[in-house]
């Protein structure tokens, strides 16, 4: 477990918005500080250092001159990644534009433009594209013009290897990068990347709309976001605290146009409900995310799941900055046999799928 309990609590509350926060909180967590030298860690790695730093300064809070410099420069350094990342996008998209090839941007550079006030307060680090099944070697060949190389993805070269035991399965993206250590671009057949076909790209596609400010560029549909964002932070075990706070600006920008309905039923369909459940919960517990009342009730699991979510993903350890990724509990990994195949089956949806996947890999691997 995190030992630095009092820096990640002044990371959260400084993380969270003012109404949520207040300077009195803020100024009082700052005061039972140990290590301002975590705090400045911890806010870089989850990506929030330019909240934790502006938070600091609204609320007078007593910060040493040397950690506030710190926190600063860390929040500039994402910010020039940043930059660099942009002029990778852009050359990439109109090169994928050239190749009749639509596309969707995923997470940080479309959510800088729509959900935050200001584009800094959402840093990434790397680009994630989605485009459809059928334009994946079109795609792969404009990304090779513009540059850049594939470096294997060990989970989805797995996958190939083994690709045809299971007629379920769906592919990982594949990795690629502009020079020895240059911006890194994700290329996915899906966005949500949990190892089973989707049921719902059709609609996915239909609801997508174009990013002001991004030419050539598509982006998911609100509802479409609200679970992709909470799939993908589920899927990487809550390990960044700006995975919530998308999740908190969501719902603070855009709440008013979300249709929980639909969200329940694209869950539904893709079988992640206990995702969203547990991602949204975890915003509205550690970052006062303001979920209208009984949002949550379509979306809940039964009581043994949502045990055993808070058993393996505990709020506390969460809270604690201390998330762990537990791959295999939320994708599917037909490469991997009984490991990669059978915790998925407990923890998500869709488990009529998922015996039948694992029945077709065992059967053709004993041929």
């Amino acid at each position: 477990m995190n030992t630095f309990r009092r820096e990640a609590r002044l990371i959260a509350l400084c993380t969270r918005e003012a109404d949520a926060a207040g300077a009195s909180g803020i100024a009082a967590a700052a005061g039972a500080v140990r290590s301002w030298e975590a705090v400045v860690e911890l806010s870089d790695r989850h990506r929030v250092a330019a909240h934790v730093h502006a938070a600091l300064r609204r609320a007078g809070a007593g910060v040493p001159e040397a950690a506030a410099g710190a926190l600063r420069r860390a929040a500039l350094r994402r910010a020039a990644a940043v930059f660099g990342l942009e002029r990778t996008l852009r050359r990439v998209l109109d090169a994928l534009g050239a190749a009749g090839v639509p596309v969707i941007v995923l997470k940080g550079p479309v959510l800088a433009r729509t959900i935050y006030p200001e584009p800094g307060l959402r840093p990434y680090s790397d680009v994630d594209l989605t485009v459809q099944e059928a334009h994946v070697p079109a795609a792969v060949a404009a990304l090779q013009a513009c540059g850049l190389s594939e470096i294997v993805y060990q989970a989805e070269a797995a996958r190939q290897t083994h690709a045809g035991h299971v007629e379920g399965g769906a592919s990982f993206h594949r990795m690629f990068v502009e020079g020895p250590e240059g911006a890194l671009v994700e290329l996915h057949a899906e966005p949500l990347q949990l190892g089973l076909r989707p049921t719902g790209e059709a609609g996915r596609w239909a609801r997508a709309v174009a990013v002001e400010g991004l030419p050539g560029a598509l982006m998911l549909g609100l509802d479409d976001q609200a679970v992709q964002l909470s799939v993908h932070a589920h899927k990487h075990g809550f390990e960044r605290l700006i995975w919530l706070k998308d999740l908190d600006r969501l719902i603070r920008a855009r709440g008013a146009a979300l249709d929980w309905e639909r969200i329940a039923a694209v869950a539904g369909e893709e079988g992640v409900r206990p995702s969203v459940w547990y991602a949204f919960h975890l915003a509205g517990a550690i970052l006062g995310a303001p979920l209208p009342a009984g949002t949550l009730a379509p979306l809940r699991p039964p009581a043994p799941v949502r045990a055993l979510y808070r058993l393996t993903w505990p709020v506390g350890r969460i809270a604690a900055l201390d998330g762990r990724m537990r791959r295999r509990a939320v994708q599917f990994h037909s490469a991997e046999s009984w490991r990669g195949m059978l915790p998925s089956l407990i923890y998500m949806g869709r488990r009529g799928d998922r015996v039948r996947a694992i029945g077709q890999a065992l059967r053709r691997r004993a041929q």
